[in-house]
């Protein structure tokens, strides 16, 4: 698949998390921990697309993959499998660092549990 075909992917994937988001939140931010998961990985998948779109630095586009993953599996006691089925969805169409998809999974992992920390201490 070309750039302009991930790009498509990437920008659907977005706008579905931003309609999730809206819909789930009813567009309001009454509930402080859901909002900063939900819209917060509204816009990380709003970023994965403009990365791919512009083709700056795959680690940008990894660590939001790392705000999803974060959001999907620790930022709450159970697992959200809308929010990881996301993260999944969007490491094919990220461009890959060092060529590496493993490299890039790990990149994706040590920001989820960095977001996490950060987190945890607000």
């Amino acid at each position: 698949m070309g750039r302009r075909g991930r790009a498509i992917v990437a920008v659907f994937d977005a706008a579905v998390m931003i309609a999730a988001a809206f819909q789930i939140t009813g567009g309001g931010f009454g509930r402080p921990l859901l909002n900063i998961v939900l819209w917060g990985s509204a816009v990380a998948a709003s970023l994965v697309a403009v990365v791919v779109m512009t083709g700056v630095s795959a680690y940008i586009a990894w660590a939001a993959i790392g705000y999803v993953l974060h959001a999907a599996l620790l930022a709450s006691a159970e697992p959200n499998l809308v929010l990881l089925a996301l993260a999944v969805a969007l490491m094919p169409v990220v461009p890959r660092p060092r060529g590496s998809l493993a490299f890039g999974i790990v990149c994706a992992t040590l920001a989820a549990f960095a977001f996490s920390e950060v987190l945890r201490r607000l």
